[in-house]
């Protein structure tokens, strides 16, 4: 569990940038997209996520 440290730092790190991401996205479109036309919106402006993720970090964010 020790060696998985470094991978759990990066992950926390990848998600809350791509929560800060979904936030705006959601903020511009004034809540009108929800978690598949966000995913798509991610998708096309370059990371590759699964609409699962997407799903769970708009629901932490909360």
């Amino acid at each position: 569990w020790r060696a998985a440290e470094p991978a759990r730092v990066a992950r926390a790190a990848t998600e809350a940038a791509l929560t800060e991401q979904i936030r705006s996205i959601h903020t511009a479109t004034k809540g009108a997209y929800g978690v598949p036309r966000i995913t798509r919106e991610l998708r096309e402006s370059g990371p590759v996520v699964n609409h699962k993720r997407v799903a769970r970090l708009m629901r932490a964010a909360a």
